[in-house]
């Protein structure tokens, strides 16, 4: 494969590729800059950008060799989830211990991509170049963040929120705020073990939580993520923070936060 470095990432690529490696080679280095600037995070110290053709030839790849000796043996184990994910994702990110490496599709193959979980989330994107970018700046900003371990409504909202910006317009369709209200039952914020592309109004759901919860947090308490974000945090301290600067109790806090978000952005739409 070919590689080039791009501010402090290792983009590798296919030859024939060229044009998928500009256009993500350059949505990288927007993303870096961003991500950096927003959240005042250190570009990862073994960081490698593919793009990606193949699911299984990106998973060994990318793999440190010790970590390709476990892959063969456990591949029954991980091939049905990860080809499931191929079917619907335009990329993602794999943290094999120091090393983050993220796949992105190239325009070709991410058009062939379901999107029958996709249209319920994000505002339709028919510009490929432009959606291979966001997808880039989705799965880089995992990277700059997999040191801090953090919970999927963390990890996918923050994520989701840089995307915006790189947009320089909101990504997530406006009515998807509705569905912390049609859904919300108190439950715990789920991990990523816990959805299952199968079950899709749980996945689109605990996914929106996430980015509608960052985004009220950065307009009602500015400065708080980013403090968030500067060293890890158990998942208990960071619900103790949230819960703090909403004033809620520590134990009502997933009972009550999806109203509270969604009642501030609903009457936003009603004032506007």
């Amino acid at each position: 494969m070919e590689t080039t470095s791009i501010d402090g990432l290792t983009l590798f690529f296919d030859a024939d590729e060229q044009d998928a490696a500009e256009l993500i080679g350059r949505a990288c280095e927007r993303s870096s800059r961003l991500i950096r600037q927003s959240w005042g995070l250190e570009t990862p110290e073994d960081c490698r950008v593919y793009v990606m053709t193949s699911w299984l030839r990106f998973m060994f790849h990318s793999a440190p060799w010790h970590w390709r000796v476990l892959l063969v043996p456990s591949l029954p184990l991980w091939c049905l989830r990860v080809r499931r994910t191929w079917r619907y994702a335009g990329g993602w990110m794999q943290r094999y211990g120091n090393r983050k490496a993220v796949g992105v599709k190239p325009p070709r193959i991410l058009e062939l991509a379901d999107r029958s979980v996709g249209v319920r989330m994000f505002v339709p994107e028919d510009d490929l170049s432009r959606k291979v970018e966001q997808v880039t700046c989705h799965e880089l900003t995992h990277a700059f963040t997999a040191h801090l371990r953090l919970p999927m409504w963390l990890n996918e909202g923050v994520a989701m929120l840089t995307v915006d910006r790189l947009a320089g317009c909101p990504t997530v369709v406006r009515d998807t705020v509705e569905t912390l209200h049609r859904s919300s039952s108190g439950a715990d914020p789920a991990g990523y073990r816990d959805v299952r592309w199968s079950d899709q109004d749980a996945l689109v759901y605990h996914t929106v939580r996430g980015y509608w919860i960052v985004r009220y947090l950065e307009e009602k308490h500015p400065g708080v993520l980013r403090s968030m974000l500067s060293q890890r945090h158990g998942q208990e301290v960071l619900e103790d923070k949230v819960a703090a600067e909403l004033g809620m109790r520590r134990d009502a806090l997933w009972a009550g936060i999806d109203g509270v978000v969604a009642d501030h952005f609903l009457e936003q739409e009603t004032s506007a």
